[in-house]
């Protein structure tokens, strides 16, 4: 042993033995309690205590810097000297980090915002910044909010998984601020450590490509792990947990327990569910996670990556369609409890704010990922998920609170970051909830969430737990961040405005919700509210696991600088219960009841579908809650805004339900007012 081990684990013995003569004294800190179990504590945890943003400053050559710049996916190390929050390290290795993130930077025309790493002990392996021999700097792609990552791994901490610990972080380039990133510790030698204690490398890491879905395969060399550090083994000990797991018995647990800490995947796996992350092993991908085997080849898994948590990442994408094509069965209701759980058929996910707990994947089939569908199957481990579950719904009883939080602390930072991908106005609507929903769920796809306040104004019995749909993107600004209109702005609140954002429910270039900025430019989506859906999830967990369900917020959109808006029907004025119109978007929306009655149009509401029809006369409008297409006579329209929910009152566009039963509507901008006539 030598003797940077020894004094540690003299340094771990005597932290025990404190503990236990302090009576729990140090409880609190999670380092601690993993030291009196197995790990060491370590001095670079002081880095990351608390909500705090720390400042790193990398001092690089200007051919160095040029270099990464020119060539970003090479990942080359450069030697760097490094200012961490005060603490200067010389002959430290940077250089870029990522997959598809880093590829789809490099592409853009417009930024150079790449995620970094860097490594202290690359040119001097006994160097560490206080103990910590990596961390990496995230750029938040796809997330407008900075909060995602951060958020999930604190949740993952609150259950008791051995997370990555994070701290906010403003990079420096030479002096001059570089921009706002997520700072993580790396999965590497100290975070082995910290978690595992000095004879972690007896044992071996593996790391995940895409598809790595432990599924079994004759003679296979699985090629999508890769050994990352430890005491490698040709894979043999990997390849023994793989066909334990795949072998279990149906409904038993077999050997498993002998190859597994059960433990540690029901929680990365109940984490993944709840926070709707489905870039993951949760998801089709089938990666951002870490095995690593003891010297006994017992397996852990390892929590890694979550940018795209919090609907940043649907799992399959195409929305419902492609979701029921890849699981091939239809979604049914199935009912959990903190320890049991009833299902009488086969059931999918389409839509993360609405994702069953029982089925906790989506773009996939259980029966692909055994490491969920195996072990969900044995009572035993299926009551200690949903206790895990449980427990993040706890988590996200205050997630507004934290959310809000939080953002007050980046938000100056946010502001002067010189290369963020996304605007200002849409952090802040990242971090805000909306009542009406939002459709920008991220990369292939991403459920709208529309509210789960019933459209009880409509008269009928509504569903109680809806499905996200497509739908416009507001801006609590009160700019139009749904789809572009092109007429006048004389005319905006009655149903033809002009939007004045982005023209995409998404607002980051490229893939996804849609385009914003420019093709290749900044960003290449944008995730929708992290508040909104953290609610919105939030309700439908309570719902579906039988707990009291948490009211959501009650918001109004922004309305008109002159006040109130009125409608009048052929000079009459209209008059509205309980809620008055609203501008959302340049858009009327107006109370379904109200309108409809006032045009003596006959309403009929579909619980299953969602769907408002209207017949007056000849004619028949129907338009679904969400959607951005609407019919007339069975012809389809497009909306610029869909029928929302706002209050507990379902709000229909004006302009679009008078003219659809034949009628004619125009704006006063100078009254505020929509006047609504009939056709001579």
């Amino acid at each position: 042993m030598n003797l940077k081990k020894m004094w540690k684990k003299v340094a771990v013995t005597a932290l025990s033995l404190t503990i236990a003569v302090s009576g729990f004294g140090a409880i609190g800190s999670k380092a601690t309690v993993y030291a009196a179990e197995a790990g060491i504590a370590q001095k670079y945890e002081s880095l990351f205590e608390g909500d705090k943003i720390i400042n790193v400053n990398v001092t690089i050559a200007d051919d160095d810097w040029e270099s990464i710049l020119a060539s970003p996916l090479d990942k080359d190390y450069k030697k760097v000297t490094v200012d961490v929050d005060g603490n200067v390290l010389s002959n430290v290795g940077f250089s870029t980090k990522g997959n598809l993130t880093l590829k789809a930077v490099a592409s853009m025309t417009d930024s150079d915002r790449y995620s970094f790493r860097l490594k202290f002990d690359k040119y001097n392996k006994e160097q560490t910044l206080l103990g910590l021999d990596k961390m990496v700097l995230n750029n938040s792609y796809a997330d407008p909010s900075f909060l995602r990552e951060y958020l999930h791994y604190e949740a993952l901490r609150s259950i008791g998984l051995d997370a990555p610990l994070t701290v906010f972080t403003n990079l420096y380039i030479n002096g001059e601020l570089y921009g706002f990133y997520v700072g993580v510790e790396a999965i590497d030698d100290s975070y082995m450590e910290r978690n595992y204690g000095e004879d972690y490398n007896d044992g071996v890491l593996y790391d995940t490509d895409e598809k790595s879905y432990l599924q079994y395969e004759e003679d296979g060399d699985y090629e999508t792990l890769t050994y990352e550090l430890g005491t490698e083994d040709d894979k043999a000990s990997l390849k023994n947990f793989i066909s334990v797991l795949n072998d279990m018995p149906a409904g038993e647990k077999g050997n498993i327990e002998d190859v597994l800490d059960v433990d540690s995947a029901l929680k990365y796996i109940a984490g993944n569910a709840v926070l709707g992350n489905y870039d993951s092993y949760n998801g089709d991908k089938g990666h951002n996670y870490m095995l690593y085997g003891d010297a006994d080849g017992k397996f852990s898994v390892l929590p890694w990556d979550f940018n795209m948590s919090f609907n940043g990442y649907s799992g399959g994408g195409g929305g419902a369609g492609r979701n029921a094509a890849a699981a091939g069965t239809a979604t049914t209701t199935t009912t959990s409890t903190a320890t049991t759980t009833s299902t009488t058929t086969a059931a999918t996910n389409t839509n993360a704010t609405t994702a069953l707990v029982d089925v906790p994947v989506m773009g996939i089939s259980m029966d692909s990922v055994p490491m969920i569908g195996n072990l969900l199957e044995v009572p035993e481990y299926k009551a200690k998920y949903l206790t895990y579950v449980n427990e993040l719904v706890d988590y996200l009883g205050g997630i507004e609170d934290r959310i809000t939080e939080l953002a007050d602390i980046i938000r100056p930072s946010v502001t002067a970051d010189p290369t963020k991908f996304y605007t200002v106005e849409q952090f802040e609507s990242n971090v805000a909830y909306s009542a009406t929903g939002d459709a920008a769920g991220g990369m292939q796809g991403g459920g709208a969430m529309e509210g789960m306040t019933p459209p009880d104004d409509a008269g009928m019995t509504p569903p109680t737990m809806p499905d996200g749909t497509a739908g416009a993107r507001p801006d609590n600004a009160g700019t139009a961040t749904g789809s572009a209109s092109n007429a006048t702005a004389t005319d905006a609140a009655a149903g033809n405005g002009t939007a004045t954002g982005q023209a995409a429910a998404g607002q980051g270039p490229g893939q996804g919700a849609g385009q914003g900025q420019g093709g290749q430019g900044m960003g290449s989506m944008a995730a929708g509210s992290l508040m909104t859906f953290a609610l919105n999830r939030l309700a439908s967990l309570q719902e579906q696991l039988g707990l009291a369900v948490t009211p959501l917020p009650s918001t109004t959109a922004p309305v008109t600088a002159a006040g109130a808006i009125s409608v009048l029907l052929n000079g009459s004025k209209v008059s509205f219960d309980k809620q008055e119109p609203v501008n959302q978007s340049g858009r009327v929306l107006v109370p379904l009841r109200g309108i409809f009655e006032a045009f003596g149009a006959e309403v009929k509401w579909d619980a299953a579908t969602k769907k408002i029809t209207a017949v007056k006369d000849d004619r028949t409008v129907t338009l679904t809650i969400g959607s951005t297409t609407a019919y007339v006579n069975g012809t389809a329209v497009t909306l610029d805004v869909p029928a929302s929910v706002v209050n507990g009152r379902t709000l229909v566009p004006v302009r679009f339900i008078s003219e659809g039963l034949d009628m004619d509507a125009a704006w006063d901008a100078a009254t505020a007012t929509v006047k609504i006539t009939s056709k001579a």
